[in-house]
Formats: structure tokens, C-alpha cells, sequence
């Protein structure tokens, strides 16, 4: 994957989710985590109607936006040094498009690269009872 394409698939989304509409702008805002994403769409209609997450895009295009933007939190961090943990991806009917980087890691969030097993969970839970 490469930026251009990175772009296209985050497009792809937001168009999958206007579809059908008379809209004169879109967007996405994403948050960034370790190895997943949480989007929220919006769009405003021509006649003035704004709606927020009420479509979304199929599961298959939401998960290819979705490693778009982590190809992107990664490029940017390997060519700036800079992490950012969101972005907002807007799009207009002219194929134009805007983005803004959030470089505020979300309150309370911890990072690691650690995995927790099932059995290791399940042996914890199973401590609990016998004290």
C-alpha cells in the first residue's frame, strides 16, 4: 500500500456511505489505536440535513480504510517521527478531499505491545473464585 492508495480506500468508505444521497460533504473521523480504529461518519445533505452515523460502510470496505489508516499513522510516524491517533478525512463531490491530524493521545489510553491470551485471562478469572 502507498499513500495514494491509502487515500482511495478511506474515499471508498465515505463514498460507500453517502451513496444514494444528495450530499455536499462527508466525512470521517477515525481514532487510531495500536492495531485498530473506531469511525465515525458524517455528511451534509444539500438540503441543509445533517446525519451522523446512521449508514456505514460494507465490512468489507470498512476494513480496508481501516489498515488505510494504519498504513498512514505508520508512514507518518516513520517520515516525521510524529504518532497521530486520529484523523479526519473529508470528502467533497468534486473529488477534493481535506485532512486533519489529532496528535492527542486519547485520555486514560495505554499502549502496549503485550498480548493476553485466552487461557492466560481464563487462568485469572479462575484465581478469583478461590480466595
Amino acid at each position: 500500500m502507498n499513500t495514494e492508495e491509502a487515500y482511495k480506500l478511506i474515499a471508498a468508505s465515505i463514498l460507500d456511505v453517502v451513496d444514494g444521497s444528495d450530499w455536499e460533504i462527508a466525512s470521517s473521523t477515525t481514532q487510531i489505536l495500536a492495531r485498530s480504529t473506531r469511525t465515525y461518519y458524517r455528511r451534509v445533505e444539500k438540503s441543509g440535513h445533517v446525519a451522523e452515523n446512521d449508514r456505514f460502510p460494507s465490512f468489507e470496505i470498512a476494513g480496508e480504510a481501516s489498515e488505510a489508516f494504519i498504513f498512514l499513522r505508520d508512514d507518518l510516524l516513520h517520515t516525521t517521527g510524529e504518532r497521530i491517533w486520529g484523523m479526519m478525512f473529508t470528502l467533497f463531490p468534486t473529488g477534493k478531499f481535506k485532512i486533519e491530524y489529532d496528535y492527542n493521545k486519547p485520555e486514560g489510553y495505554t499502549e502496549t505491545d503485550e498480548m493476553i491470551t485466552g487461557s492466560e485471562i481464563n487462568a485469572s478469572l479462575s484465581k478469583l473464585g478461590k480466595g
